[in-house]
């Protein structure tokens, strides 16, 4: 079975920063959009053009921005499409990215045409309004989504791909591209496996975090920059992060990001919250031409690491407008951030780091990429099951440990050793015929006791639960005398075989005390006495066991705060349009309610094993979005 190519649009484009964006297909008629992969999410977006202020003059946008922006969907020119309501986006809010969509049901493909990529129907689409989110995004997730009123949940895209048998296992391998390199190198975005081409092998292999939407998680043992005039080191203190393609930063500790201002002269610019690169700093740091090697490894202490090199390059990075207002700049891809749970290695990353991730296993691999300007693709289609080896899901022959020897490998036997195979089984035999022979001699002697057992007297019954055994030492008039006196009330006692007998009535049970039903029927029926409350035990989730709080849209600081509660007072007024699902035939009233909880947590994430499942969905309800574990 052949992987499943994603086709770059052959454009770099960006508004922080140069990137290589892919070509889907939405709707019918079918048109053409240019997205960028979003390794930490499931869904399809694309803008939406009928929005206003879709070109937000306000902050420097031009009026005409929809080829800056990738293309502009309208559902309502789409045959296709199946509506649905509009919910917050809600991905990296935590890290500051806001947006509405309007959501729904249509058909998606990959590449320009349908002889260059499948084409699914029924997929989730968001048609979105933001200006956080300058692209769509085609999300490459295998987890479903549970729309309120849907019986099934809703399959990703990637996922709709397995089950059909378009791909041979839940997996991904993604490449940013890079513009600064050799021609500009385009992305490589590939479903069912990976291109051998594009990489570096190493043999670690990752294991995923428990959180779904939080899953390719590594631990960066240090940090450490490379010039003319030697080593510096920038951290050293190991720390988990999530790699993330919907974000271009680097989000590291305050510290870390201080270290990084020392060694190349960079400073925050409070205003904007980044590191704003003036002309003079530019040409400075491109004399210095730092290298920054990344080390990772699966745990912060022990196992195998992995080195993943970026040049300057990769941080020379463009902003423009609508993240700046009016302006633009250079800038270093650098963010700083307090909480631990949200550092990140996001696009600017992956220039230089390819990714293969495989959700059947729950693993994951980071390579360094190559580049090429005429390397032939070299495609591998990973299985469902992994090879039980070291070999990594990246490595380019993970089926190694089960490729037999070649016929010239082959040696033949000396005569010692043939010598030594024919003695030692016949001295093998030798032991089983001896170990038959030990059987067959207790077997008889079994048999023998059992004769002589059953040629004894039967014991005799006088009275129920009451057995006495002529052969005892004890006459058996004086047993059967014994047994009479205490069925007549005296107290007396049996022995069986020298063993006490106790009768019936000397065993005494423990009856609990009764217990009133009164109260309890005054409590039911709202009387004075309360009934204790029932304490419910919830499972917890993993981000809940990180003391995260869950809180919708429309829960903000104030009563009806935000968007989510105005649009849901608004629904509670009128009726609304609402769809079927497009996977099963009964709805309710309340449809396509989502829901993802904010996270605020205070320890990280780490990439230990947790309870997830490829198969565990997304929930969306009520206008939140958390996820539903098993």
């Amino acid at each position: 079975m052949v992987p499943v190519v994603a086709a770059p649009s052959a454009h770099w484009e960006g508004v922080d920063g140069t990137w290589s964006t892919f070509t889907i297909r939405v709707g019918t008629p079918v048109a053409t959009y240019r997205v960028l992969p979003a390794t930490s999410w499931q869904e399809t977006w694309v803008v939406y053009g009928a929005a206003a202020q879709v070109c937000n003059t306000s902050v420097g946008v031009k009026a005409d921005c929809e080829e800056d922006r990738g293309g502009f969907f309208d559902s309502a020119k789409s045959s296709t499409w199946k509506q649905g309501d509009q919910y917050q986006l809600q991905l990296e809010e935590m890290l500051g990215y806001e947006g509405v969509g309007q959501y729904g049901f249509d058909t998606v493909g990959l590449g320009f045409r349908t002889d260059t990529g499948p084409t699914l129907p029924n997929q989730i689409v968001s048609e979105i309004v933001s200006d956080d989110w300058w692209f769509g995004m085609l999300g490459m997730g295998f987890q479903p989504t549970n729309f309120t009123g849907y019986e099934t949940p809703q399959a990703s895209f990637a996922d709709t791909l397995y089950t059909n048998g378009t791909i041979s296992s839940m997996s991904w391998s993604y490449t940013a591209g890079a513009y600064y390199r050799l021609k500009s190198i385009f992305g490589s975005l590939i479903f069912g496996g990976y291109d051998a081409s594009k990489f570096t092998p190493n043999s670690i292999r990752f294991s995923m975090a428990s959180d779904n939407l939080r899953d390719l998680v590594v631990t960066i043992r240090s940090i450490t920059s490379t010039t003319s005039a030697g080593n510096t080191t920038l951290m050293s203190t190991p720390i988990f992060a999530f790699i993330d393609s919907a974000v271009p930063d680097f989000y590291l500790p305050v510290s870390v990001c201080k270290q990084f201002e020392k060694a190349f002269g960079i400073t925050l610019d409070q205003a904007s919250g980044r590191y704003l690169i003036d002309n003079t700093t530019h040409e400075k740091l491109k004399a210095l031409n730092p290298n920054v090697t990344f080390t990772l490894a699966n745990q912060k202490e022990g196992g195998e690491t992995t080195d993943i090199f970026l040049p300057y390059a990769a941080f020379d990075l463009n902003i423009t407008a609508p993240i700046l207002t009016n302006s633009s700049s250079l800038y270093f891809p650098l963010k700083q951030t307090s909480d631990e749970n949200l550092y990140a290695l996001g696009r600017a990353f992956l220039q230089e780091a390819y990714v293969t991730a495989h959700y059947n296993s729950r693993t994951f691999n980071v390579s360094q990429a190559l580049f090429s300007d005429n390397a032939s693709p070299t495609l591998v289609a990973l299985p469902a099951t992994l090879p039980t080896s070291s070999t990594s899901p990246g490595s380019n022959n993970p089926n190694s440990a089960n490729t037999p020897s070649s016929p010239s490998s082959r040696t033949k036997l000396s005569g010692g050793a043939i010598a030594g195979i024919v003695i030692g089984s016949l001295a093998g035999l030798a032991l089983l015929f001896l170990l038959i022979f030990f059987l067959l001699r207790r077997r008889r002697r079994h048999t023998s006791t059992a004769k002589a057992e059953a040629e004894r007297e039967p014991v005799h019954e006088i009275d129920s639960g009451k057995r006495v055994d002529p052969a005892a030492e004890s006459t058996y008039s004086a047993q059967a005398s014994a047994l009479t006196s205490e069925v007549s009330g005296k107290d007396s006692r049996v022995e069986k075989w020298g063993v006490p007998i106790m009768h019936p009535q000397e065993l005494e049970a423990d009856v609990p005390g009764k217990r009133g039903t009164r109260g309890n029927e005054a409590e039911m029926a709202g009387g004075s006495a309360r009934m204790s409350p029932i304490k419910e035990t919830k499972t917890k989730t993993p981000m809940a066991e990180l003391g995260v709080e869950e809180r919708g849209l429309g829960e903000g600081e104030g009563e009806g705060a935000g968007v989510g509660g105005e649009r849901e007072r608004e629904r509670d007024g009128e009726s609304g349009d609402h769809i079927v699902s497009p996977n099963t035939d009964r709805w309710s009233a309340s449809v396509m309610g989502r829901n993802r909880g904010d996270v605020t947590a205070s320890s990280p994430s780490g990439p230990s094993e947790g309870s997830w499942s490829p198969s565990t969905p997304v929930q969306r309800r009520n206008s939140r979005f958390s996820e539903t574990w098993t």
